[in-house]
């Protein structure tokens, strides 16, 4: 990945404000892999904001933004932390699916559909994807 990224410049326009936020992470989505013709690998973007208390976000505030040190699932209270540390610890060993964390994934086709669920072609998958939930 090294050797590409280089090759592809992207980041040192970005690094020098030839290109924006929004296309230096599409580059890196395409780099992965990800598009927006797979559901199951549509693009991401990153969380960035960690202030959900004021109601007016101050931008300049350093505060208003998550530590990104740390990923998603380690931020929280120690409460929350210690239960998915836990867990993983006590995941049996004898079972074929290794040791985890988070039993979840921040992008999967439901996830994508929510969001997108007011625009076309996205209304008639969550709906496909609803019918197909119903087991009567």
């Amino acid at each position: 990945p090294k050797r590409i990224l280089e090759k592809n410049d992207f980041s040192k326009k970005w690094l020098n404000n030839e290109i924006s936020n929004f296309e230096y992470i599409m580059n890196l989505n395409q780099l992965a892999g990800r598009s927006y013709k797979d559901l199951t690998q549509y693009p991401v973007f990153p969380w960035v904001i960690g202030d959900y208390k004021n109601e007016e976000l101050n931008l300049m505030d350093p505060n208003s933004y998550r530590n990104l040190n740390k990923p998603m699932g380690a931020i929280g209270s120690k409460e929350r932390i210690d239960f998915f540390l836990e867990r993983y610890e006590h995941i049996d060993p004898f079972n074929p699916v290794p040791q985890y964390h988070f039993g979840s994934h921040y992008s999967s086709p439901a996830i994508v559909l929510g969001y997108l669920i007011r625009i076309q072609p996205y209304t008639r998958g969550a709906i496909e994807l609803q019918l197909s939930l119903i087991h009567i």
